[in-house]
């Protein structure tokens, strides 16, 4: 079955409810086809905790069974993966980071994390979070451009077509968020193309 055939997949082609969700048939369909990159690309923004990238992944697959059938068949179903599990796992990291701020851990009463890491990689993982909050206050297209060039190492071209937009507007996409990060003063190598 091809995402252009969701819209009449398991039922009739003259479908007379445009607003009924993706159906069992579908969504097994689809698990098939893409878990695996959701998978994947939820285990990297989670540094590797597999349980973590299995919730995420889930999540997912149950919120596409929320959306109207007509909205995932007009979806690049490729670019609206990476688009929904890339948002979904930057919020689950701000939730995370919220809930381990000092104030939050006091009003729970929730001790200290026993986390005994290096000095190194606590200086690196703030580093890191701060890398984060500025690529997350990129504009959204922007900041999938960067995500999907920079972190997931897809060139222009396969950017472009997972999206749905020309390679051009990717181009251009690409050096906005370059520049806005390069103004925060974060060093951006560019990616010739």
């Amino acid at each position: 079955m091809s995402s252009s055939n969701l819209v009449a997949g398991g039922r009739a082609a003259g479908m007379a409810d445009r607003h009924a969700s993706v159906d069992a048939v579908d969504l097994s369909w689809l698990y098939e086809r893409y878990h695996t990159q959701v998978f994947h690309l939820a285990l990297r923004y989670c540094r590797g905790d597999v349980a973590w990238a299995e919730d995420v992944t889930q999540d997912i697959f149950l919120a596409l069974l929320r959306l109207p059938r007509t909205l995932v068949a007009q979806e690049s179903l490729a670019g609206w993966f990476y688009r929904v599990t890339t948002n979904r796992c930057l919020n689950e990291l701000r939730k995370e980071n919220f809930l381990r701020s000092a104030p939050v851990r006091w009003l729970l009463g929730r001790a200290q994390p026993n986390e005994r890491t290096p000095e190194r990689l606590a200086i690196a993982r703030d580093e890191l979070s701060q890398a984060f909050e500025s690529v997350n206050r990129l504009p959204a297209k922007e900041r999938v451009v960067f995500f999907m060039v920079h972190v997931d190492g897809k060139d222009q071209n396969e950017t472009a077509r997972t999206l749905g937009f020309s390679k051009g507007y990717v181009s251009k996409l690409l050096k906005r968020a370059e520049q806005r990060l390069t103004a925060a003063g974060w060093k951006v190598e560019r990616h010739a193309e």
